[in-house]
């Protein structure tokens, strides 16, 4: 088996949440709403999931790296165009959704411009103004069906 030296470019990957790193405490890199700016144009880095689209990014903390969704590529594209070097430099904004994922519980983030925000089921969607969902979604509560069932038809005896 041929191996090949792997470099991690000793950045590390943003967080969603508190953390604590040699005795200092931090708060979370990415909360809903921060503005944060796109500093490269991005790698393509196998990891346990496959092929993934880092890019730097400059956070509340610093410069993080940060593997971009496709919900997230898929707006920038929209908005900046299909080549990840124009991206270098703009500013866009947080979201952060929870969700459960291969029945792990996650915090995805997506970094969109400020038309974007999320609706009640958690997608993004443009030019909805104030659609931004909490971050854990209120439930709803459920309403007994009330359901008629009509008359059962009589039994036909056959010979």
């Amino acid at each position: 088996m041929k191996l090949s030296i792997k470099k991690g470019g000793g950045i590390a990957f943003a967080r969603k949440e508190a953390y604590e790193y040699d005795g200092t405490q931090y708060e979370a890199d990415l909360k809903i709403g921060d503005t944060v700016a796109i500093l490269d144009g991005g790698t393509v880095e196998t990891g346990k999931f496959g092929d993934q689209n880092n890019f730097i990014i400059h956070t509340r903390n610093g410069d993080k790296k940060l593997s971009f969704n496709q919900a997230t590529i898929n707006v920038l594209v929209e908005e900046f165009g299909d080549e990840s070097d124009a991206w270098v430099g703009k500013e866009v904004q947080v979201l952060l959704d929870k969700k459960v994922i291969v029945g792990k519980k996650c915090i995805v983030p997506y970094l969109v411009t400020k038309d974007w925000s999320l609706d009640e089921y958690g997608e993004l969607v443009k030019g909805v103004t104030g659609a931004t969902a909490p971050a854990v979604a209120p439930a709803t509560p459920a309403t007994p069906a009330t359901t008629v069932e009509p008359p059962m038809p009589p039994l036909i005896e056959r010979e």
